[in-house]
């Protein structure tokens, strides 16, 4: 392979001048720079990264840890993250700690998760990043990290234990309350809600945002229409049946697959959803959009997430660090579709 002393010594030039032009610096002519850059490519000169990385003391390489790669929320965030490293020139690479594969529905121990993080942590020491960007597969608490100093930390769609070290997430509880409102506009205001399970954060954001709008449009908050789900669809099925004796209008499902669940009894019992009974979903998975009719959902910015995240671990990494907050909350779009836009009166 080729040497920068070799190039030098073909261009009939320092080795100060060479490294300005393979650098990208100013201060050298173009004649001489495009002479350089041609001979470069004739010798086929490729940096040496390693001795690079000694002098500036960065790899410009970041950790990414997810969760659950195969969760649908992970993908489109490291998509983030790895467009916002391309950008700034950085390099990545990818864990996967496989929780849902790995542990079925049985629920994490602290003690087990913590084990796999540390150890997949210590494994990317030794490939000598710059800085770990951790993605949960769904808005937790994770295991302290304070134990780690090598490195910053970046927590992406998750809170970590250690609240020094940042966060991205999304606002469960304006998405919430905005869903309430655009029912409340459609002059549905029985509105029968399925949650998720009570322990999940999700749902404790999402119930405290339906409440919120409620209570501010004057109509009385009525306990018992709101179910608790399981996430799944057939818990959306179940809980419809109840909810629509119940002389609902609406139906808010705080995930998709529930709400795919409501439309499943709606078409069994001949209900026209969008017209007999407006129904919105949460997470604005791929099927929402091929169901019939189409599901009005919620997207969350997940792309984006990742893009923070990343900016936030830059920031870190940067001389001149700029005063960001700790913790960043992004807003969500409410997609509208057939199922609260038929018969509208």
């Amino acid at each position: 392979m080729a040497t920068i002393r070799e190039i030098s010594q073909k261009a009939n030039v320092s080795i100060a001048t060479v490294s300005k032009v393979l650098n990208g610096k100013s201060g050298v002519n173009e004649n001489t720079r495009n002479a350089i850059l041609a001979i470069a490519n004739e010798l086929n000169y490729h940096p040496n990264l390693n001795a690079r990385n000694l002098k500036t003391g960065r790899t410009k390489t970041l950790g990414i840890i997810t969760e659950d790669l195969t969760v649908f929320n992970t993908p489109e965030i490291v998509d983030g993250i790895a467009v916002a490293c391309e950008e700034c020139g950085y390099h990545y690479i990818l864990e996967n700690l496989r929780f849902n594969k790995r542990y079925k529905n049985n629920s994490v121990s602290f003690h087990e998760s913590k084990t796999l993080i540390d150890q997949t942590i210590y494994d990317m020491c030794s490939r000598q990043i710059d800085g770990i960007i951790y993605i949960g597969c769904h808005s937790h608490i994770i295991a302290p990290l304070s134990s780690h100093k090598e490195f910053p930390f970046v927590c992406a769609y998750c809170l970590s234990g250690d609240f020094s070290i940042p966060s991205v997430t999304y606002d469960d509880e304006q998405a919430a309350y905005n869903v309430t409102e655009l029912l409340i506009s459609k002059s549905c205001t029985n509105i029968g809600v399925i949650s998720g399970p009570i322990d999940s954060t999700h749902t404790v954001n999402r119930n405290l945002g339906h409440q919120k709008a409620v209570l501010t449009h004057n109509i009385p908050f009525n306990p018992s229409l709101t179910c608790i789900g399981d996430w799944t669809r057939n818990s959306g099925y179940i809980h419809a049946k109840k909810l629509i004796n119940s002389g609902v209008n609406a139906i808010f499902a705080h995930n998709d697959l529930m709400a795919l669940g409501v439309l499943d009894y709606c078409t069994e019992k001949r209900i026209e959803v969008g017209r007999d009974l407006k129904v919105i979903g949460f997470d604005n998975r791929d099927i929402s959009n091929v169901c019939r009719p189409t599901l009005s959902t919620v997207a969350l910015p997940l792309f984006e997430i990742g893009q923070n995240a990343a900016r936030l671990m830059f920031n870190q990494l940067s001389d001149a660090q700029k005063e960001l907050p700790n913790e960043i909350h992004l807003a969500c779009d409410i997609i509208e579709r057939e199922s609260t836009n038929q018969g509208i009166h």
